[in-house]
């Protein structure tokens, strides 16, 4: 933690010495905001001690006067609404676009930092990324100062109301004592009186969202978990070993998580409870160029929302299924040459040698024999085996498989197509999350 922190962590942390005569924090969550209103600074969720909320607000150097405006806003009703306590000074000045506040109405402190005014915004490329790695950063200096109690950083966004179980229901005892990597929490989309169409196109896309989860558990791949930036929390001794948030205009919580989940586990807290869901307003957004927001605007723009937007073919998830599966053979065989045999040594129908055919295609294009000669020189056995290949064959390259397999020979397909697929309904029996929320959406 000391090496990133001196190596790779952003420069904000270095003028954080100041804080070490407060009093220390139990919990932190860390919030980029971009051209959001202040109604997202609502009372925190309970915990024993008071918590810190990092707020990063940001905007890029080509931002609109609109973005810019609104995010001015912001910074001045935190000003007026909340107690200033501590700015860093360095050489006899002000500055460093950081300033802590009191809120004296709740048990709760917020960092300030400013990515915004002139001189101070992100480069485009930066982004939402570069936004979380400066919050989660600064909470990981933090941590190792021990200033902060918890080893869990929570991130999240504006648009989320955070349930009052949010901080209790990581810090029990056996989730603080784990080598858990990254907990996910539970989550939906609400309404929120918004319009009709955007509530239906964001049903449309979490739908989307857990079908895939529900399809990498299937296949049983180590990868089957959601990668929605606002939805999870990092462990500080794990966030630093693969150097933080890459500075990703959108995208950065997937390869994040990507990350993480080869350094540790990755664990989908259940709903119930102890641990309820977060809620994710159902709104349009151009704040990053993919994601919800973006998902929303397009299938918002489709002639026929229901009709037209298209999901994955349920059979790529059962070609990843086989392929992964095929691991234990291919190792036994101790030869690559045997690929084409091994995924194609049932006997089947000419479209079932179509889409064998169709997945070593798409395997070779991603470099699977290169993968499979480092995998046997590296491996004693079938469990170092199995974890190289899930260390090559990660959620990034599961992706670029499944979208190979779409363009080569299953094309995406039609929510009526999907409802009538019969690997939809294995889904939906065995992953109940997606159940509940198909149940939800077609009452």
């Amino acid at each position: 933690m000391k090496k990133y922190l001196q190596l790779y962590a952003e420069p904000e942390t270095a003028v954080l010495d100041g804080l070490l005569d407060l009093q220390p924090w139990v919990n932190v969550v860390v919030i980029p905001a971009c051209n959001e209103s202040p109604e997202f600074l609502r009372p925190p969720p309970p915990c024993d001690g008071r918590s810190l909320m990092i707020l990063v607000i940001n905007e890029a150097s080509s931002a609109s006067e609109r973005v810019s405006s609104n995010n001015l806003f912001l910074a001045n009703e935190i000003e007026k609404k909340f107690v200033p306590l501590w700015q860093p000074i360095a050489n006899g000045e002000r500055g460093f676009g950081l300033k802590l506040y009191r809120d004296e109405r709740a048990p709760r402190d917020i960092l300030l930092v400013d990515r915004f005014s002139e001189g101070r915004k992100l480069p485009v490329k930066g982004g939402v990324g570069q936004a979380r790695k400066i919050g989660v950063d600064l909470a990981t200096s933090l941590v190792h100062r021990k200033r902060i109690s918890s080893p869990w950083i929570h991130c999240t966004d504006g648009d989320v109301r955070l349930p009052e179980t949010y901080f209790t229901c990581s810090n029990t005892r056996e989730i603080r004592g784990s080598e858990y990597s990254t907990l996910i929490y539970p989550f939906y989309h609400c309404d929120y009186g918004g319009q009709k169409e955007v509530v239906e196109a964001t049903r449309l896309y979490e739908l989307s969202l857990r079908y895939y989860v529900a399809g990498m558990k299937y296949a049983h791949s180590p990868y089957a978990f959601h990668t929605i930036g606002s939805t999870m929390a990092v462990r500080a001794s794990h966030y630093v070993k693969v150097r933080g948030f890459p500075k990703r205009a959108a995208g950065e919580d997937f390869y994040l998580l990507n990350k993480l989940a080869k350094v540790g586990s990755v664990l989908e807290l259940e709903k119930g409870p102890e641990c309820k869901p977060l809620e994710i307003e159902s709104r349009r957004s151009d704040r990053v160029p993919f994601g919800t927001g973006a998902a929303v605007n397009k299938i918002t723009a489709l002639r026929d929302p229901v009709g037209d937007f298209r999901f994955y073919h349920p059979q790529v998830f059962k070609l990843l299924r086989r392929w992964l599966q095929a691991w234990p053979g291919i190792w036994q065989s101790g030869s690559n040459d045997l690929l084409t045999f091994l995924l194609t040594d049932e006997p089947g129908s000419d479209d079932q040698g179509c889409e064998m055919q169709a997945l070593l295609t798409g395997l070779r294009g991603i470099g699977i024999e290169k993968a499979l000669e480092h995998a046997f020189r590296q491996s004693k056995d079938l469990a170092q085996f199995t974890r190289q290949m899930h260390t090559w064959f990660d959620a990034f390259r599961t992706l670029k498989l499944i979208h190979a397999l779409r363009d080569q020979h299953l094309p995406s397909i039609s929510f009526a197509s999907l409802e009538a697929s019969h690997v939809f309904h294995q889904l939906l029996t065995q992953d109940s999350d997606l159940l509940a929320f198909y149940e939800r959406i077609t009452r």
